[in-house]
């Protein structure tokens, strides 16, 4: 008998798609832009995505703050902008861009299939602010421990297009978790809080800080700050390992220019809650978050020439 399930269901009071291929299960809802609600190995039984305790779960509209009402946790993904502001180029120039991006506030269409030994759970929509269309397709082969994310983004307009795309996977940030990167890196902070860099430019993955620094590779659930850095590892991986023997690692192919990390060690809070002890691993195209920056200052985005289309990958494996 195949491992592999798809089942329909509620998450949150939403509409959801579970689907198991063994070792795995994830959950989808499309109802929140794609929301992957949930990624537990149940051969440890770990569920890896951390879930917010103080938001309830509701259908989302395009003008409300994503931090103050939607930053529910799981699997968001973040396009075409990820800070809010303004599109920077002609002829959108002006438009503004809203905070996480528009997906996450988007109803997506998502469909489920079983293929031979393989589990495809497609998800698509359209763009409102701007003319393009995203897809992502998930696939799950049977009994294996990893998924394979395909994206898709397609131009439709005749117009040159500027975006920043990033996966925003968040985990609850425990003791003893530890962030592995292939060597060396460069880093770049973007935002601190409880916290104050003596350099904008750091190499992984000790932050110096006035009064002395941090450890990014395994931060202190307790130290009360958060910071958003930008990285470029030596190799296409990154790996998150906990202190029981679990892991959680994400591989790379295609346009993506850096890896996001974003770290809050109990130092904030968009909502007026207590603040969260959570971190992001953020596969990403262009940097910083907001895309005029990183148009006309870091030089760091993607770019879509008129009526043409850009694929990317990542492989998610736990062990």
């Amino acid at each position: 008998m195949s491992a592999l399930r798809i089942e329909e269901g509620e998450e949150g009071g939403l509409r959801a798609l579970r689907v198991t291929n063994g070792p795995l299960t994830l959950v989808v809802v499309p109802e929140l832009g794609g929301k992957i609600a949930a990624w537990e190995d149940r051969r440890r039984g770990v569920s890896w995505l951390w879930r917010n305790p103080y938001l309830p779960w509701r259908r989302p509209d395009p003008g409300a703050s994503y931090v103050a009402a939607f930053d529910l946790g799981g699997w968001d993904e973040c396009f075409p902008s990820v800070a809010p502001g303004v599109y920077p180029a002609e002829p959108w120039e002006g438009t503004p861009l809203p905070d996480h991006g528009e997906l996450w506030s988007q109803p997506w269409v998502v469909e489920a299939r079983i293929e031979g030994e393989r589990l495809f759970v497609r998800g698509r929509v359209e763009g409102r602010l701007l003319p393009y269309r995203f897809e992502r397709l998930l696939t799950l082969e049977a009994d294996r421990p990893s998924v394979h994310l395909r994206y898709r983004v397609e131009n439709r307009s005749e117009h040159t297009l500027y975006f920043l795309w990033a996966a925003h996977p968040l985990f609850p940030l425990e003791r003893g978790m530890r962030l592995l990167l292939p060597g060396p890196a460069a880093g770049r902070v973007a935002a601190a809080v409880g916290l104050s860099p003596v350099a904008t430019t750091f190499e992984w993955p000790r932050l110096p800080t006035t009064g002395g620094g941090v450890d990014l590779q395994e931060p202190d659930p307790a130290g009360g700050w958060a910071v958003k850095v930008f990285l470029r590892p030596a190799a296409a991986w990154a790996r998150l390992a906990r202190p029981d023997g679990a892991w959680w690692e994400v591989r790379w192919r295609g346009p993506v220019t850096h890896l996001g990390l974003w770290i809050n060690a109990g130092g904030w809070s968009g909502a007026g809650t207590p603040p969260y002890r959570n971190l992001a691993l953020e596969p990403g195209i262009g940097a910083p978050d907001d895309l005029a920056t990183a148009v006309k200052e870091w030089g760091a985005f993607g770019l879509l020439p008129p009526l043409q289309e850009a694929e990317w990958s990542l492989t998610v494996t736990v062990g």
